[in-house]
């Protein structure tokens, strides 16, 4: 099958560029291939079967997509959702929706959508959005049961083309002698890592890690890996408070920072490093950064926040706590910190669900079967449009 991929990708610093570079190679290690229309920021010099052509600012970004997936002729476009992906202003991604509409006029190739910003409740604009994208593409694919159940409640409607693939995740073996590679040899560690967000609630742990670390042996240290992501408003009012969080702390000695925008080998070897992974977020829908945890065999405490909710009750690999309360995160954090063998169960229940579940492998079929089905649609819509044109004549 020929595929044209509609993303960020790599070296763009983005969890979807990641993303798709890992599921792409899944997909085409069963033998299809698979061409890259990206931003003009994505694709090594050089690097074949990528076209880095999208620019948000460009007044003619619907047309360059248009037309450059429409000189690939793919058998499928797969469109990869984000709304700062598409986005110029507040105009929610209607340069996609431009395109979506030239593409179901045309009806030449199928259009599969992956929606990766869907929460249980929309704003206006997002209910827009998800609504006219969803009528004028073949299939809809979301992470997660909830923003499955929860899309008719938003749109108004029964929509009966989208369906529930989980994030992937690679199946691999931790990284040997990563506390070593990271100075913390010997030591116990708590972690949390990726970019430096108002949601993450980074500050919120730093600021609680003076009352943990009082109860904690003293091997046990804080990690805060990452940093804000370039151009990102609330990345930049972050990053200050986060590290004037740990200048002030008490136990600031115990706390180790590593910044920067990591490959993703630096990211497995610091991941790899973590005993537990901490995700304190205020609002998310799912995390990636999660998924990669579970591929490592690394536990985790989350907030008990939709998709993060849903990924630990799926895999039975760590805790959830809810979001707006400090003592659960805490006792949550001091207890499996100080309880090997529980950590250790929920290590192996992340690496069962990986290679049961979510490795790529088996996220890379479901996608074909997808594929095939939207395939099915099309031809079934062509087939009803020709009947209404006879009607009329």
């Amino acid at each position: 099958m020929r595929i044209a991929w509609v993303s960020s990708w790599p070296p763009r610093p983005c969890g979807i560029a990641t993303y798709s570079q890992e599921l792409v190679s899944a997909i085409r290690n069963l033998g299809n291939e698979v061409l890259i229309v990206c931003h003009t920021d994505g694709g090594k010099k050089g690097e074949k079967r990528v076209y880095p052509v999208l620019d948000n600012n460009s007044a003619d970004f619907d047309d360059v997509l248009y037309k450059t997936v429409n000189e690939i002729h793919p058998d499928v476009v797969h469109i990869q959702h984000e709304y700062g992906l598409y986005v110029r202003g507040d105009d929610y991604s209607c340069g996609l929706l431009r395109a979506l509409f030239r593409w179901h006029v045309q009806a030449r190739f199928p259009v599969v959508i992956t929606y990766h910003s869907v929460t249980s409740t929309l704003d206006r604009g997002q209910r827009f959005f998800t609504d006219i994208s969803l009528k004028l593409s073949n299939v809809g694919i979301v992470h997660e049961e909830y923003q499955w159940t929860n899309l008719p409640l938003n749109i108004g409607r029964i929509p009966n083309n989208v369906y529930v693939i989980p994030h992937g995740a690679k199946e691999t073996k931790p990284i040997k002698n990563a506390k070593e590679k990271i100075g913390l040899e010997g030591k116990k560690v708590v972690g949390i890592i990726g970019w430096w967000e108002p949601n993450k609630g980074i500050e919120r742990l730093i600021k609680l890690w003076d009352r943990m670390a009082e109860k904690m042996d003293k091997d046990v240290y804080l990690v805060i890996a990452g940093d804000a992501r370039p151009g990102s408003p609330g990345g930049q009012i972050t990053k200050p408070k986060v590290l004037k969080a740990i200048e002030e702390s008490r136990y600031k000695d115990r706390i180790k920072v590593i910044m920067g925008s990591f490959t993703p080998q630096r990211y497995d070897q610091i991941l790899s490093a973590f005993d537990l992974l901490v995700l304190p977020y205020s609002q998310a829908s799912q995390s990636g950064n999660l998924a990669h945890s579970f591929a490592l065999g690394v536990p985790a405490v989350v907030s008990a926040l939709e998709g993060l909710k849903s990924q630990i009750e799926e895999s039975e690999a760590g805790i959830t706590v809810p979001p707006d309360n400090d003592y659960e995160l805490e006792r949550a954090i001091v207890g499996l910190m100080g309880n090997d063998d529980l950590r250790k169960h929920y290590a192996s229940q992340a690496q069962r669900y990986v290679t049961n579940e979510i490795k790529w492998s088996i996220t890379a079929v479901k996608h074909l079967r997808i594929y095939e089905y939207a395939k099915e649609q099309m031809h079934k819509e062509l087939e009803i449009r020709m009947m209404d044109r006879r009607v009329h004549l």
